[in-house]
């Protein structure tokens, strides 16, 4: 079977790439190696539907709850610091597995083939100059490849296009879904509405540094923690028993009393990638996770996966050189955003800054409610460092 483009990977990055080509006119296939889209996800996440609608028609999202309140909990030793950001709109809480499913749907009706429980295993290039994906049921060539893999991008790493994250480049996340029915996520959360939903980001210190979140579905809550591998190994600490802290902590448990588990789920976030990874050889694009297109500093992942599926279906349509396809990932604000922000990144994940910052951070608040912020002793060489690495942010 021969197509004009092969996308690897049916996530955001990979439907919004075989959608984009798919309306161009070529003649796409999409693989997905789980038995559907989002399968193989960890399942959920808050979107900002801007971000969908820039290669998507949202008027039949699949949205879980639109976010009304976004909660932020500062959790040191002694310390709680719960702040809310009420949301006008634009914001909802979404399940991997109903969003990933409706993308790679309209990329379908767009003209893309999907097949899926296919898959990708390695990619060879022919004396005619196309390529072969080889998979787990055999092969498919293409005058063009999109690698949208994700995080475990096994072809992009065994082809030589970019290396393996080390320890020190990448975030472990692990995340539980409880059940509990509508009508009691409404009166424990003080909802006004079925579509009524919050999403909590808390960043805390014990027993480790972690960065937390929770999403409202419309019957589910969900809870997860990231915490940086360097820290899990050198601590020889499991990431379930961060989690467990954390649900202490907050009375999570509490919380959902009288709800039952429904899922469990890992995943290893990159912290590190693009524009020190490649993104391309000859005609072949990588996008995504693939390319470590994650932004830690507002929790958004999707959202670069998207704009760099947009811009590597266009550049498999007109057969971008790198060089332009680069530049291209480099003019979305997006990407701009989690290039710029990584050398501040790789500072705030640093053990003992994340500590002094969700601590004095606390005191700050705590010391201001009570009148007295004398006490208080700022780090200014630490925080103006910070600040001059946030600028750059700033004017991403």
């Amino acid at each position: 079977m021969e197509f004009d483009i092969i996308v690897v990977g049916a996530g955001p990055a990979g439907s919004s790439a075989a959608i984009t080509a798919a309306k161009g006119g070529a003649k796409v296939l999409l693989l997905e190696r789980g038995p559907e889209p989002g399968s193989k996800n960890v399942s959920g996440a808050m979107i900002r539907l801007e971000d969908v609608q820039s290669a998507f028609d949202i008027s039949s999202i699949p949205i879980e709850r639109k976010v009304k309140n976004v909660k932020l909990l500062f959790l040191s030793d002694s310390n709680k610091t719960n702040i809310s950001v009420n949301v006008q709109s634009g914001l909802a809480n979404v399940t991997r597995l109903k969003l990933d499913k409706w993308m790679a749907q309209q990329a379908e009706k767009a003209g893309a083939l999907l097949i899926t429980k296919t898959a990708a295993l390695g990619l060879e290039r022919d004396s005619d100059g196309k390529y072969k994906v080889i998979t787990d049921r055999g092969s498919v060539k293409a005058d063009r490849i999109v690698l949208a893999e994700g995080v475990n991008a096994l072809i992009s790493i065994s082809s030589g296009i970019r290396p393996d994250l080390k320890p020190d480049q990448a975030v472990q996340a692990v995340k539980e879904v409880y059940s509990l029915n509508k009508d009691e996520i409404n009166k424990r959360f003080g909802f006004k509405a079925d579509d009524e939903g919050e999403s909590w980001r808390i960043l805390g210190v014990d027993p480790v540094p972690y960065a937390g979140f929770l999403y409202t579905y419309k019957d589910a809550i969900a809870i997860g923690v990231g915490i940086p591998l360097t820290i899990l190994i050198r601590r020889k600490m499991s990431p379930y028993t961060v989690l467990d802290e954390v649900k202490e902590r907050i009375g999570f448990n509490e919380l959902v009393k009288g709800s039952s588990l429904r899922e469990y789920s890992a995943k290893v976030i990159p912290e590190h990638g693009f524009p020190s990874f490649r993104a391309c050889v000859d005609k072949v694009y990588v996008a995504g996770d693939a390319l470590g297109l994650v932004d830690p500093l507002t929790f958004n992942g999707i959202g670069p996966a998207i704009s760099s599926g947009v811009i590597a279906g266009k550049a498999a349509l007109e057969s971008y050189e790198c060089r332009r396809y680069e530049s291209e990932l480099m003019r979305s604000k997006e990407i701009r955003n989690v290039v710029n922000g990584r050398p501040l990144v790789k500072e705030l994940i640093e053990e003992e800054n994340f500590k002094y910052y969700v601590r004095t951070i606390n005191e700050l608040l705590h010391s201001w409610v009570y009148g007295d912020v004398s006490k208080v002793r700022l780090d200014m060489p630490r925080i103006f460092k910070h600040l001059l690495l946030g600028m750059g942010v700033l004017k991403s």
